[in-house]
């Protein structure tokens, strides 16, 4: 844009200059007119083209002065312009700086999600470690009154034992069963 208004005073001098040498036409065809007049009807001829001249110098000027007006609305517009690319300037950099701080703001979000991910992570890990302790004690409460009730026939003693035997493990897999459910909260409650 700063070239562009450079350019529009640098044809401004140029159409100046361009008058002036009008300027300066007109008066030597004037002058010719004179002379002319002077010598009579010798010099007829060249009064006729010192007119020719003088109207020449005159449209120069004329052409001279449009171009000066068409050069100032060029140079008007120009600064409009450069008013317009300022003001989108500003907004597009208010613009970056919205979206720098929506990104930053992303970022954290991202890291907080990364961390609540892993905790997760581990509280699932726990809670199927739980979960397999369980089965196991289950498979192996299931074993045991498998064992109790082909033992009951042989010994009522030993199937009473067995049978309280079974009512702790079940106990203590409800117990389990329990923990691993509040694991599972605990999980569904930090995701």
């Amino acid at each position: 844009m700063s070239g562009l208004d450079e350019s529009g005073r640098r044809i401004e001098k140029i159409v100046d200059s361009i008058a002036l040498v009008a300027v300066q036409t007109n008066m030597l065809a004037v002058s010719g007119s004179i002379e002319a007049a002077r010598t009579g009807e010798a010099g007829r001829g060249f009064a006729i083209v010192s007119g020719d001249i003088r109207n020449l110098a005159r449209d120069a000027s004329e052409n001279a002065d449009r171009i000066k007006d068409v050069v100032r609305e060029i140079r008007d517009q120009i600064t409009i312009v450069r008013r317009d690319l300022e003001q989108s300037a500003a907004i597009a950099q208010a613009e970056v700086a919205k979206n720098t701080l929506t990104v930053e703001r992303l970022g954290a979000v991202e890291s907080d999600m990364k961390a609540i991910r892993q905790g997760s992570t581990s509280i699932l890990s726990a809670s199927e470690t739980i979960l397999t302790a369980v089965r196991e004690v289950r498979l192996g409460t299931q074993q045991v009154a498998v064992v109790a009730e082909q033992a009951s026939s042989a010994a009522a003693q030993a199937a009473t034992a067995a049978r309280q035997q079974a009512r702790g493990a079940e106990d203590l897999a409800a117990a389990i069963e329990e923990i691993a459910s509040l694991a599972d909260e605990l999980q569904m409650a930090e995701s």
